[in-house]
């Protein structure tokens, strides 16, 4: 499937359910004042072609569940796509790219915990044929997760509509404690963010009340957070630019703050290294991205240098391996 593929309705509706998920179909389409038959159908369409899943993100860093980090990995000439695909089938890689730039293949990891990180990086990397070096940035904080972003095709008044049903999450960074059936809740939402409370509720051996009071819990911390994976490109972003900047150590959280703001960021984060913030932007075309390098960033106070990357080819997001 490609961008043409999608008309204004199919970017609207994907917009919407950005922010919220679990959105009923009905409460959808009265939002976007259409049939809400024909919003399931769009929706369907989209999933079979496999363009569109509906998944989870976990902030590791505040349920304790892993240590995140950013990798930075060159690779032998012509193995670009062989590396990312071997990284792709990795079980604790959530992101996964074909970049241009110093590094050739860009990388999150979750390890758990430092023994593990330690023998990830020291030895399994190493072995992946076609590997030629690795830098490693472990994240410090998520401040604007994919999950918080979404495609600008709304207005403000449909947003809001949309987002009115959603539960409501506790603005903390503090740690978040998980449950014992968390664990497994999380799995499920990770598999697929829409399932009923029903379906939730006999996968877990609970009644559906249950389901979602344990599911509004975990929502309502922030620590999770649910997504509609897609590609920007479907959505009219023909450009995708991951950037790690270097700033003055004063200026790393308000120009992190500053930056998650800004409708083209779709994620936002600080990274342990001398380019510590480190952000995934996407944009209609080239000339966008050279006003977002002049206008945007060229205006951050404290900021030293900036590194920017083209993604050429996402080969996982968000724990989705694109096929």
């Amino acid at each position: 499937m490609d961008s043409d593929s999608l008309d204004s309705l199919d970017r609207r509706i994907v917009a919407a359910l950005q922010i919220d998920a679990r959105v009923p179909y009905g409460s959808l389409a009265q939002a976007l004042g259409e049939v809400e038959r024909t919003v399931a159908r769009r929706v369907q369409r989209l999933v079979d072609a496999d363009a569109l899943r509906f998944t989870a993100f976990v902030d590791e860093l505040r349920t304790g569940l892993g240590q995140t980090v950013n990798l930075r990995v060159e690779v032998e000439p012509g193995s670009a796509d062989r590396v990312a695909e071997a990284l792709a089938l990795r079980a604790d890689t959530r992101w996964v790219a074909v970049v241009t730039g110093d590094a050739d293949v860009s990388c999150e990891l979750v390890a758990d915990g430092r023994a593990a990180l330690h023998r990830v990086v020291s030895g399994e990397l190493p072995a992946i044929d076609g590997i030629r070096s690795t830098r490693s940035y472990p994240a410090l904080r998520h401040l604007k997760p994919t999950t918080a972003w979404h495609a600008g095709y709304l207005t403000p008044e449909e947003a809001a509509v949309v987002s009115s049903g959603a539960p409501g999450v506790r603005e903390s960074g503090d740690r978040f404690e998980l449950q014992p059936s968390d664990h497994r809740l999380i799995e499920l939402l990770v598999e697929n963010a829409r399932y009923s409370w029903v379906e939730l509720a006999e996968r877990l051996g609970v009644v559906p009340a249950t389901a979602r009071r344990w599911t509004e819990r975990l929502l309502g911390s922030g620590a999770v957070a649910l997504r509609a994976e897609i590609e920007p490109e479907l959505l009219g972003y023909g450009v995708e630019a991951e950037l790690w900047l270097e700033t003055v150590p004063s200026a790393i959280e308000p120009v992190a703050a500053e930056l998650a703001l800004h409708p083209a960021v779709r994620y936002c984060g600080v990274v342990a290294g001398n380019q510590a913030v480190n952000i995934l932007a996407v944009l209609p075309a080239m000339d966008d991205l050279f006003d977002f390098q002049v206008d945007v960033l060229g205006r951050l106070p404290g900021l030293v240098r900036c590194e920017a990357t083209l993604v050429t080819r996402a080969h996982k997001r968000g724990f989705v391996v694109k096929r």
